[in-house]
């Protein structure tokens, strides 16, 4: 499945490419992956006793109709091949390499508590100066993370959570401790 998802999030990729179009394509990719992924969405798209048509007029109904053809097609194509559980992970690879050709990086942060907007915006510009690309950053709230945050970008975790404090400090303490013996 990983390599069909990459073969569809290249193909579209082409064409955007070939039609001059990445920056609108992102645009209307990213407002599909984001009504798609809804469960609900997912829910009704995945399921086989609902025939074919009755998808395709959701995507109809619910999307844009200056929606770009070739992602019209996709999708109709995906409904076609029975690919209905692939649309939002090709949508969130295509989305992925365009962001990588227009150097653009996701960050998430996980906090345990809303960050403010400076709070965010200071996170953004670190890490855009440290990678030396253009940053958007995601944050969201996790209450297990106790105090602190995290941030997954670009493959990396930067852990800054007051849990992983205290279980660093308790893996040290039991290596002392374990030493003194």
């Amino acid at each position: 499945m990983e390599a069909l998802r990459a073969h569809y999030a290249e193909t579209l990729l082409a064409i955007s490419e070939k039609q001059d179009t990445m920056a609108k394509d992102l645009e209307q990719a990213i407002l599909l992956r984001d009504t798609l992924k809804h469960p609900d969405v997912q829910s009704f798209l995945v399921q086989q006793h609902i025939p074919d048509a009755d998808k395709i007029q959701l995507f109809q109904q619910a999307l844009p109709r200056q929606l770009a053809q070739h992602l019209q097609d996709f999708l109709y194509q995906m409904v076609r091949n029975n690919h209905e559980s692939l649309i939002v992970p090709v949508l969130a690879e295509y989305i992925e390499r365009i962001d990588k050709r227009f150097g653009i990086i996701e960050a998430q942060v996980v906090s345990a508590k809303a960050l403010t907007d400076e709070q965010i915006e200071s996170i953004r510009r670190i890490l855009a100066q440290k990678s030396n690309k253009q940053v958007e950053v995601k944050a969201s709230v996790d209450p297990d993370v106790i105090g602190g945050f995290y941030v997954l970008v670009d493959g990396h975790i930067f852990d800054g959570t007051v849990r992983t404090h205290l279980n660093n400090m308790k893996a040290r303490l039991k290596r002392g401790i374990m030493n003194d013996s």
